[in-house]
């Protein structure tokens, strides 16, 4: 399996490629500024959630990274904040994360709508 650069995408079939990625992937990591602001849209909805670990992040100085299992209330987060790769506003839209499955990330989404996925040999 290899990720493969996507882009951004049409709503509807972005809402088809996240429904089947929350549906297979069992972790989610968030990353994001450490602190509040620009780029930090979200991050008091994810150290909510239940289980989850707000640890440094390497890909970026002065930043975090919020890793969780990916139970029902965040698969309905993400469905909720992530409603669009075409149309949004930065203020109001998740800056970089990743869906993980057993250990390999198999969805990512850097600078707000630049869509990795895992695709199959």
């Amino acid at each position: 399996m290899t990720r493969e650069y996507v882009g951004s995408v049409p709503d509807a079939e972005w809402r088809r490629i996240l429904t089947d990625f929350l549906a297979r992937a069992d972790e989610f990591r968030v990353h994001m500024p450490d602190g509040y602001g620009e780029l930090c849209y979200g991050r008091a909805a994810f150290q909510a959630l239940p289980g989850v670990k707000v640890r440094p992040w390497s890909g970026m100085r002065d930043a975090i990274e919020i890793v969780g299992p990916l139970t029902p209330a965040a698969t309905d987060l993400f469905l909720r904040l992530e409603v669009s790769l075409e149309s949004f506003d930065t203020d109001e839209k998740l800056w970089d994360y990743e869906l993980v499955e057993n250990g390999t990330v198999v969805l990512s989404i850097g600078d707000f709508h630049d869509l990795m996925i895992e695709v199959g040999d």
